[in-house]
C-alpha cells in the first residue's frame, strides 16, 4: 500500500485512493489490523466476495489512517459523531483522539474501494454502473432539474449519467451526516451543470473522481475552496511505508 506523502498531516486538500480487491481476499495477518466488532461483521456477510470486499475495504482504511497518525493500524479508535438530524449515535464516521483536524470517508461497491482523507468533513462514494431498472426506480427521488436532464438523455447515457449523479449524491450527504434520505436526494442540486443551472449545497464543494469505465465516483468536501484533490491506486494489504520522524 502506497505511504502517505511528507508533509503537514492537516494539509488543505484531501487524498483519495481507489482500490480493486482481490479475489483470495486479505491474508490472516492482514484481518488481525481489524478491530474486534469489525472482524465480527466480516464474518457475517454470506457471499465470500462481500467478506473480501469489506474487510479489504477497512484494512485499507486503518492502514490510511495509522500512517497519517503516525501509530499501527489496530490502534485506530472510530467511532461516530451525533446524526445532525436527530442526535442519535449514528452521524458522520470519525477518528477519536486524533492530535489534528483528521476526517475520512470509506465507500465500497462491487469490485472498488474508495478511501477518503482531509482536514474538513467529506463524504466519498464509489458505484458500479447502474441498471436500467435501478434509474427508472431511483431517478424519481432526484431534483426535479436532475431528472429532466437525465430524461434527455439515450439509455446508454442516462445509466452512466444517473450512476455519476448518484456517487455525488451519496458523497455529499456522507460528509453531511445525515445518511440517504429521500428527502436530502432531491434537496440540493448536484447534476450536470450549465448557466441556467440550480447552485448546489451550500458551503460544500463535490467534484468527479476518474475511477475506470465500470464505476463512477464521486468526494463531498465540507469547504467552498478544499484545496487540491490527490487520487492514488493501491495495491491490496501491503505494508504501509512509514514517515521518517
Amino acid at each position: 500500500m502506497a505511504a502517505v506523502p511528507d508533509g503537514d498531516p492537516a494539509r488543505a486538500g484531501a487524498d483519495l485512493w481507489l482500490l480493486p480487491p482481490t479475489a483470495a481476499g486479505p491474508s490472516a495477518a492482514c484481518l488481525a489490523e481489524l478491530d474486534e466488532a469489525e472482524r465480527r461483521r466480516a464474518t457475517r456477510f454470506v457471499r465470500a466476495a462481500d467478506r473480501v470486499l469489506y474487510a479489504s475495504a477497512h484494512i485499507a482504511l486503518r492502514r490510511l489512517l495509522a500512517e497519517r497518525l503516525g501509530t499501527a493500524p489496530g490502534l485506530v479508535r472510530l467511532g461516530r459523531d451525533p446524526c445532525p438530524g436527530c442526535g442519535g449515535p449514528h452521524g458522520r464516521p470519525v477518528v477519536l483522539g486524533a492530535p489534528f483536524p483528521l476526517h475520512f470517508s470509506l465507500s465500497h461497491t462491487d469490485g472498488l474501494v474508495l478511501v477518503g482523507l482531509a482536514a474538513v468533513p467529506l463524504g466519498g462514494d464509489v458505484q458500479v454502473l447502474a441498471s436500467d431498472s435501478r434509474v427508472v426506480a431511483c431517478a424519481p427521488a432526484l431534483h426535479p432539474t436532475e431528472q429532466a436532464e437525465l430524461a434527455r438523455l439515450d439509455p446508454p447515457a442516462r445509466r452512466a449519467a444517473f450512476t455519476r449523479l448518484w456517487a455525488r449524491k451519496e458523497a455529499h450527504l456522507k460528509g453531511v451526516g445525515t445518511g440517504l434520505l429521500r428527502a436530502e436526494l432531491a434537496a440540493h442540486y448536484l447534476g450536470s451543470g450549465g448557466p441556467a443551472a440550480p447552485a448546489g449545497p451550500v458551503g460544500w464543494t463535490v467534484r468527479d473522481i476518474p475511477c475506470g469505465l465500470g464505476h463512477r465516483a464521486a468526494v463531498a468536501l465540507r469547504s467552498p475552496d478544499p484545496g487540491p484533490l490527490t487520487v492514488r491506486w493501491l495495491e491490496p494489504c501491503r505494508p504501509v511505508a512509514r514517515r521518517a520522524a
